[in-house]
């Protein structure tokens, strides 16, 4: 009657009485078919066999006589057909049995138990098409009441691989009996997973309004853009159906999170091959060419999408059409197609955000004609949407991480979806919170208030998005021109530069740390070589250039770590003398080995009298050097930080924030108070120890620090604004003239949260406004906040203004960040071919530099992981630094070092990277630390006939530093630009200086100076292969 037993028998089915009536979750159940079909030649019978046992199990035996039958008329004479073949099945003659169904079906076609007692019949001869058309006409006979005749079907329908006829049969179901819940819940996890979210969504808020819901469902109720479930299930549907690839459409969706565009597209061109109708294909399609920055071909696929049934009802529809609209220039079309898109799904954060960001960019003009009452309030309420609904994001992610048991993480999740006006979905994550037993571990939160201050709001009639008090909501922007079909030869109308004729060569980059007797190992612990790290002991430990006795060879600084935070008993930091591209320790005579948990340096003249001084960040007590202009500094931590300033900071800058002459301090601050210090997580299954998540911690606030001019600082973070929404964890930083607007602006990177965005909100105003996600800095393109840490600042693309590269996680792409000239960034990883080659890195620290002097920059990261992996399934501890150079095709690209010899061919625990000239021969230089290896220098031998220049400035009427001027240079008609900044990303200072590849033209370059107060100078004919200082308002010199 069934399989071989190699291929599954009887004695396995029982379980599956287990699951029913009870709901199966998708995944389990399509698993349990796919265990089923080892065996090819079977494997339709062998998945109908589950099926059967279930109409056994729920109908009673095949053998039972009970059933009423008009064709019985007399004892022993006129044997009805049903009897008859009941009789052959209890002798076990299926061949005699199937003789007898037609007739049986014709007179009982309105009986489902006998229907399916002949789709058993059917099985058990071989037709398994017949069978579970059978099945599915029992069903019909019972008009769908029956759930487990519903659910018998659909099973069916799966094990021939016919998926999509459940769904519609689950759909018509639901439709014709509101009231079940089980079955709609199948509805619902069927088109979550098969990415038709727009038609479960529905379902979802109906199962929680009925309190049909628990953690699964709440967790995917709102989980349109980033997909967690397993598709070899859906592979295995495939294999089972050849002709039928829509169940693919998991796997391109997993490509596509991961950024493996090429892949994702060579997917969804197979599902669209054989269903060319299948909307979700065509909208990921969409996106993806959107993504990858082939606008050219959103012709066609407009054309394609625009006659599918239900295609306006998609936010991913209008979202494709904003990016397209957005990239020709057509702002308003944009703001068109991004406010439609939350219109269908309101609580999709990246429509949100690029709402925001595109009202942003429309000029004066075209926002007083904006159909709204106050433009910049409905910019302020579309930003605070997305900050909203990442928040939102963030905590179910904390929740996800925590086991998905946690009471106060369910309530906190609750609290956000509450402030969102969501109070349908907020009291049910309450309700689930009160579920979870008290853990020890966790802070006491009164989940019962949580849950009874959202009660209060809630009325039969209380709709499922509350609009009250939320304004983005009820803007109109419907009278904006609507977004039309570009034409084929459509093309952006970005800043054109001159093409790369010739790609960058590898650069040669030698170790000679050694051999120059710089011999430092600052490190977080002792044994960073064994599994269980703890996340105080992960970032590593920083450095800086300081050429702090101004001889014009440049210093360095180096911090050291490996105490118990926050007590002052690390090893020593360090200062190194260059002495002619030698170096000596001088931390003892310069008084600047500070034994605090050290983690990152900033350089800056703190009291500009042209001496640079150190500001050493701690996990503990932060401490500042003040350059004695004699070869020793002071320690000034107590006029700098009066109020005994302990707290977990990471990386920092200095400078003139509020334009007053005196540079002022940004101290970034990572989690909060000393539980990253005392407490672990475990890995339960492993039975070990291991670093806990940063996120399993509280973010703590970054400060900002006044200069008030007699050499003591104040705290002004509040006075200021120097305060988000949503708090992060600092861990890189840049000070600069990001955005070429007047005043200086700030970027945080922050660890599993949103980055931030400071700029000043009116000219002349100390006060500071974050705009992360309206700037299009916040995340990455597609709304989620990464793990962020490094950040390179420089014009990558040679149009003229800045663009920023940020390091992220593995299974994250680091992001690149292409600014569109006017203080806005657009994620262009993909389009830039950065996403790939990062994706299984850890990466931390990273610069732009031109290491030929060819006048293209390439991009340099320190990579490392956090913890050392305990089975060949996890990632690598040690990992290879990364180079990636740009291609004649305006794209980047990897170079391959690993059989280079060297450093670059060797993996590594890399942690923070700067530049610096060690050698003073024109090139470019690296400083790497590491976890688990001593302080690389990184000598660049690159042989090339290049010219270069560099430029380094000392301000008058603004601070000595000069953070913010802009130095422009020309040469035969070609301008580039580059910018004086502090911070520079994680851990760590840069040598301060300006420097241009040039290539082998040497002919004097102009150049033309804007500093920070917005007075320019100007400098005729200057010859290369110098490196000028350049007093504001006076000559260079050499």
């Amino acid at each position: 009657m069934y399989p071989p037993s190699e291929c599954g028998d009887a004695k396995s089915f029982p379980v599956v009485q287990n699951f029913f009536p009870h709901r199966v979750d998708f995944a389990t159940m399509i698993r349990l078919f796919a265990e089923m079909t080892r065996c090819p030649a079977t494997k339709s019978l062998v998945s109908i066999s589950i099926v059967l046992f279930m109409i056994a199990t729920f109908s009673g035996c095949a053998g039972e006589t009970s059933l009423s039958d008009s064709g019985d008329k007399s004892e022993g004479v006129d044997v009805s057909p049903l009897k008859a073949m009941q009789a052959a099945i209890n002798s076990g003659n299926w061949r005699a049995a199937d003789e007898y169904s037609d007739a049986v079906l014709i007179a009982h076609s309105h009986d489902p138990k006998v229907i399916a007692q002949v789709a058993r019949v059917a099985h058990e001869n071989q037709r398994p098409e017949a069978a579970v058309g059978l099945l599915v006409d029992a069903a019909h006979a019972g008009s769908l009441a029956d759930e487990r005749a519903v659910y018998q079907a659909v099973m069916g329908l799966i094990s021939i691989g016919r998926i999509f006829e459940g769904i519609d049969l689950l759909s018509e179901a639901v439709t014709q009996h509101p009231d079940q819940d089980e079955t709609r819940r199948w509805l619902f996890d069927f088109l979550v997973i098969f990415e038709r979210h727009t038609e479960a969504i529905p379902h979802g808020r109906t199962l929680v309004r009925n309190r049909k819901f628990d953690v699964e469902l709440l967790m995917e109720l709102s989980n349109a853009e980033k997909r967690d479930l397993e598709n070899d299930s859906l592979d295995q549907m495939v294999e089972r159906n050849p002709s039928d690839k829509r169940p693919l459409i998991g796997k391109a969706k997993n490509l596509f999170d991961q950024g493996k565009m090429t892949e994702t597209e060579s997917v969804l061109l197979e599902i669209l091959e054989a269903s060319p109708k299948f909307l979700p294909a065509q909208l990921l399609l969409g996106r993806t060419l959107a993504d990858l920055g082939r606008y050219e071909e959103l012709p066609a696929w407009f054309d394609a999408i625009f006659s599918m049934n239900g295609c306006e009802t998609e936010w991913t529809y209008w979202a494709v059409l904003g990016d397209w609209g957005r990239h020709e220039g057509e702002l308003l079309e944009a703001a068109r197609a991004y406010w439609e898109a939350t219109q269908r799904n309101a609580d999709v954060g990246l429509v949100w955000a690029k709402l925001a960001s595109t009202l942003r960019q429309l000029p004066e003009s075209a926002l007083k004609k904006l159909p709204v009452d106050d433009a910049v309030q409905a910019i302020a309420a579309a930003q605070q949407r997305a900050n909203q609904l990442s928040q939102a994001t963030q905590a179910k992610k904390r929740f996800d991480r925590a086991g998905r048991d946690s009471r106060v993480e369910a309530a906190n999740v609750a609290t956000t979806l509450s402030r969102l006006g969501r109070p349908w979905e907020a009291e049910a994550w309450a309700a689930i919170a009160m579920g979870f037993p008290v853990s020890p571990d966790e802070p006491d939160v009164d989940v019962e208030a949580v849950r009874q201050e959202i009660v209060k709001s809630l009325r039969r009639d209380t709709p499922w998005q509350v609009t009250k008090q939320h304004p983005e909501l009820i803007c109109d922007l419907g009278r904006l021109p609507k977004p039309k079909r570009r034409s084929d030869d459509s093309q952006s109308r970005g800043t054109l530069v001159p093409p790369i004729a010739v790609a960058s060569i590898a650069p040669t980059l030698v170790n000679e740390a050694a051999e120059r007797g710089l011999q430092f190992f600052g490190r977080t612990r002792d044994d960073l070589d064994q599994p269980g790290i703890p996340i105080y002991a992960e970032l590593g430990c920083g450095g800086g250039a300081i050429d702090f006795d101004l001889d014009g060879w440049c210093d360095l600084y180096l911090s050291a770590a490996g105490g118990t935070p926050p007590q002052r008993d690390s090893a020593p930091n360090a200062m190194w003398r260059n002495q002619d591209g030698r170096f000596v320790d001088v931390g003892i005579q310069t008084r600047t080995n500070d034994t605090g948990f050290g983690q990152g340096v900033a350089v800056g003249d703190l009291n500009e009298d042209g001496f640079p001084d150190l500001l050493v960040l701690n996990y503990g007590e932060n401490t500042v050097y003040i350059n004695n202009g004699d070869g020793t500094f002071s320690d000034a931590t107590a006029d700098i930080f009066p109020d005994r300033f302990s707290r977990w900071s990471s990386s920092g800058a200095i400078a003139d924030i509020d334009g007053d002459g005196l540079s002022d301090v940004v101290v970034l601050n990572y989690c909060a108070g000393l539980d990253p210090v005392t407490d672990s997580c475990v890995d339960e299954e492993k039975g070990i120890h291991k670093s806990c998540a940063p996120i399993y911690f509280a973010a703590e606030a970054d400060n900002l620090f006044h200069n008030r001019g007699d050499g003591t600082f104040v705290d002004v973070t509040q006075d200021w604004g120097f305060e988000p929404t949503m708090l992060g964890r600092g861990l890189g930083v840049v000070v600069s003239s990001l955005d070429r607007q007047p005043g200086l602006d700030i970027f945080v990177a922050n660890d599993m949260s949103n980055n931030h965005y400071y700029s000043h909100a009116s000219a002349g105003s100390p006060r500071l406004m974050e705009s992360g996600i309206s700037r299009g800095l916040a995340t990455d393109d597609r709304s989620n906040p990464q793990a962020s840490m490094g950040i390179a600042t420089a014009d990558m693309d040679r149009d003229g203004d800045l663009d920023i590269y940020i390091t992220n996680f593995e299974d994250e792409y680091n992001t690149f960040h292409q600014q569109n000239g006017n203080g806005f960034w657009l994620d262009r990883t993909l389009q830039q071919n950065l996403s790939e080659a990062a994706f299984p890195m850890v990466g931390f620290g990273t610069e732009a530099v031109d290491f030929d002097n060819d006048g293209l920059l390439e991009l340099v990261v320190a990579n490392g992981h956090v913890d050392f992996p305990v089975s060949e399934s996890e990632s690598e501890y040690l990992q290879p630094m990364q180079v990636y150079y740009q291609t004649t095709g305006e794209r980047f690209a990897l170079f391959r070092t690993h059989d280079s010899g060297g450093y670059l061919s060797g993996k590594h625990s890399g942690r923070a990277l700067w530049t610096v000239d060690a050698d003073r021969n024109g090139k470019t230089d690296l400083v790497v630390t590491h976890q688990t290896e001593p302080v690389a220098l990184l000598i660049n031998q690159t042989q090339t006939d290049h010219h270069q220049i560099a430029f380094r400035l000392i301000g008058r009427s603004v601070a000595r530093d000069a953070i913010g001027a802009i130095v422009e240079i020309e040469q035969d008609g070609h301008q580039r630009i580059g910018v004086v900044s502090a911070g520079d990303g994680y851990l760590c200072s840069n040598e301060r200086l300006v420097r241009f590849g040039i290539g082998k033209n040497k002919m004097p370059v102009t150049a033309k100076i804007t500093w920070p107060d917005g007075s320019e100078q100007a400098i005729d004919t200057i010859e290369v292969d110098r490196e000028w200082t350049v007093v504001q308002g006076q000559g260079p010199f050499f």
